[in-house]
């Protein structure tokens, strides 16, 4: 396993506040879902996604190992007959 790089409390920082950030949105997609505001959930879902793909991006960026398996978006699942 490679050594990460030294990360700083600044990134450490930014990566706890897109987390609480992910939670905050998940919290307010539940609250649309019940109040049957679909369109409003689906946008609040898809800012999650995103900032949650940003954050795994740059967990990897700094030496965070992919799971076994992973594929990036686009590309046939690992193990499947067109990997």
């Amino acid at each position: 396993m490679q050594t990460p790089a030294h990360i700083t409390v600044e990134q450490l920082t930014e990566w706890a506040d897109a987390a609480l950030h992910i939670n905050h949105l998940n919290t307010l997609v539940q609250r649309e879902i019940t109040a049957n505001n679909l369109p409003r959930a689906a946008d609040l879902s898809e800012r999650a996604r995103r900032r949650a793909w940003k954050m795994l991006n740059e967990l990897f960026n700094a030496g965070a190992v992919k799971p076994e398996g992973y594929t990036e978006p686009g590309e046939p699942p690992a193990g499947s007959p067109d990997a």
